[in-house]
């Protein structure tokens, strides 16, 4: 039951403009309210080392999720130099959990609301210039990288510009590029139809197990269509050998059925997601060609695809 709700590299060294990575970072958690939809948003900020202005990566959960979800990544982002906020989404998050209300959370309106946290952040972020110990006057709102799982990756794929036939979901221009763990294809329309207008680089991270329950006919290999129907320019699929769904749900002690997390499972993400990142949010041309070089350090069963 748990798996069901939880749906939903060597570091080159950085330009002189942003702070050096380093691994000491200060968390800061909040609820942020929204006025104009009277909903709070819960935020968790971890800020990298330094007084620098770095780059800002936002996570999404999975559905029946919380802050905690995608820790792992989040905290090696993190130490790798960049603010990363999570969120929390009211109404598919783990509040569900036991309630009856899980097709309730996976119903359009839930992106919706989803797609508008993600715009009440950014908002937010440029408006405080505090908050606890976290000093948001460091982040970069010009270079901006939005990332999720399962339902979260349905949000990244939304506000990275997928187009939905329902109203009131928009992609943000303040996004410059997305990772997407466990993508999915639309439930509806064509695939070009869809990811044809996905023009910012764009990241899909799957595994040959990446199945589940709650959505059968979501097949581990069509996790890899938005890749394909996507537009040439910055778009790299890795998929991973035997990683199952809650692999990147990124959350150690979760309870529930074990992901098949392994070392190098953990490791090949974080090392291919942080030279990534470098590539589009730090502008590190060295970083990028590591990255397209990145499938030859990969064992045979993994697959590593860029255009």
């Amino acid at each position: 039951m748990i798996q069901i709700l939880f749906l939903a590299a060597a570091l080159l060294a950085p330009p002189m403009a942003y702070a050096a990575p380093a691994d000491a970072i200060t968390t800061c958690d909040a609820k942020w309210h929204d006025p104009a939809r009277d909903r709070d948003v819960p935020v968790r900020i971890r800020m990298p080392a330094g007084t620098g202005r770095v780059p800002v990566i936002l996570f999404s959960h999975g559905l029946g999720g919380s802050l905690d979800g995608g820790t792992n990544w989040a905290v090696a982002w993190a130490k790798a130099g960049f603010i990363v906020v999570n969120l929390q989404h009211p109404g598919s998050d783990r509040s569900i959990i036991g309630s009856g209300r899980i097709g309730a959370a996976m119903r359009p309106a839930q992106l919706v609301a989803r797609v508008d946290d993600v715009h009440f952040v950014l908002d937010e972020l440029g408006r405080r210039p505090r908050e606890g110990e976290c000093d948001l006057r460091r982040a970069d709102l010009a270079h901006i990288g939005m990332s999720g799982h399962s339902f979260g990756a349905h949000t990244t794929q939304a506000i990275a510009g997928q187009r939905f036939p329902v109203a009131g979901i928009a992609a943000d221009p303040r996004i410059k590029a997305a990772i997407a763990f466990s993508p999915s294809p639309p439930m509806r329309g064509s695939d070009a139809a869809a990811f044809g207008r996905v023009t910012i680089p764009f990241f899909s991270i799957t595994g040959t197990e990446d199945a589940a329950p709650i959505t059968p006919s979501i097949k581990p290999s069509d996790r890899e269509r938005p890749f394909r129907a996507m537009p040439p320019g910055g778009k790299y699929l890795l998929v991973l050998a035997g990683a199952n769904h809650m692999v990147f749900n990124a959350q150690d002690g979760l309870r529930g059925p074990a992901s098949t997390a392994t070392p190098h499972i953990r490791d090949t993400v974080v090392a291919a997601t942080t030279l990534f990142w470098r590539a589009t949010l730090l502008g590190d041309t060295p970083a990028g060609a590591e990255l397209a070089r990145f499938g030859a350090t990969l064992p045979s069963e993994d697959r590593f695809e860029h255009k």
